[in-house]
């Protein structure tokens, strides 16, 4: 009985720290809610030997954060020289995923959070004109958001750069402002955000004067830069899936679907698309050789941009 008691404890141990980066300082820094009340957010503050090249912020997924992806990039790239802040915009909310339920917490919300992360790190004495956002899934959509005016329009200081890894693509501006130089990571394979949806936000992000790389990873999921045990294809079949919902974001950053608008964070759009296009699954594995191909190209976009 103690050996199984022991066995479970390890258990729950070993999950508790996948559920979080290692190798970086625990920190807490103050964001605001939509509705402006304020919220204390923790991060994790990875720190490269030296005067640090420039300041990166990493966004979490519809999962939440986790050591194979932000815990991995956070040490890769503070070793690379950079400072790099992992922000968990869901545990002071008491969120813990929203995969099932998108409706859970807003992109804008963590697009707002995000913003936050980057004052931490001026505050931290990074240059205003060397800061990136990085993300993947539903952080990487707050990636996009962050590279175009169209949302947030008051934060005029802004990310000099964006890495959005196979981002949500089905909130469309109709005339985009880009502000970032922008490095898109999709995977051949994605049946969750997909490639198509990706690339015309790319065109249509160039076409407006914004400068983008686009980069498809061979036999490469959603996901393929996660946890190195999982190499064989399973299947999430409750996660909701939009990737054949598309919503076009006027000027003002208000959302037009089904001949209705919603305003920017107006979560009731979920619902409206739940009516129509969301369906439920998405195929997933891990991709060692990609996920280690991306984090050299990740390290090389942003040396090109920040150089010593």
């Amino acid at each position: 009985m103690q050996r199984v008691t022991t066995f479970l404890l390890l258990l729950v141990l070993s999950k508790l720290l996948l559920a979080q980066p290692l190798g970086g300082e625990r920190v807490d820094f103050q964001s605001a809610n939509v509705d402006a009340t304020k919220v204390v957010l923790r991060g994790m503050l990875f720190k490269p030997r030296g005067t640090p090249r420039g300041g990166v912020v990493l966004v979490h997924g519809s999962s939440g954060w986790n050591d194979p992806r932000e815990g991995h990039y956070g040490r890769a790239l503070s070793a690379a020289g950079y400072l790099v802040l992992a922000v968990d915009s869901f545990g002071a909310r008491g969120v813990t995923s929203t995969a099932e339920d998108q409706a859970r917490l807003s992109t804008l919300q963590m697009t707002m959070d995000a913003f936050a992360a980057r004052r931490y790190l001026l505050e931290l004495g990074i240059d205003s004109k060397r800061t990136a956002i990085m993300g993947a899934s539903k952080g990487g959509q707050v990636a996009l958001f962050a590279a175009d005016r169209t949302f947030l329009p008051a934060e005029t200081d802004r990310f000099s750069l964006a890495i959005p890894f196979y981002p949500g693509c089905n909130n469309r501006p109709l005339e985009p402002k880009p502000t970032a130089s922008m490095f898109m990571i999709l995977g051949e394979k994605d049946d969750y955000t997909g490639v198509k949806p990706c690339q015309d936000i790319a065109n249509s992000f160039a076409s407006a004067g914004g400068s983008v790389q686009v980069k498809i990873y061979p036999n490469s999921t959603h996901g393929f830069d996660g946890d190195p045990q999982n190499v064989r294809m399973f299947r999430l079949p409750t996660v909701e899936n939009f990737i054949d919902c598309v919503a076009d974001v006027d000027s003002e950053g208000q959302l037009i679907y089904a001949g209705k608008k919603f305003a920017s964070g107006d979560l009731s759009v979920v619902a409206e698309m739940r009516k129509s296009c969301v369906k439920k699954g998405a195929t997933m594995w891990t991709n060692p050789t990609q996920k280690q191909q991306v984090t050299e190209d990740v390290v090389s976009f942003l040396n090109a941009a920040f150089p010593q």
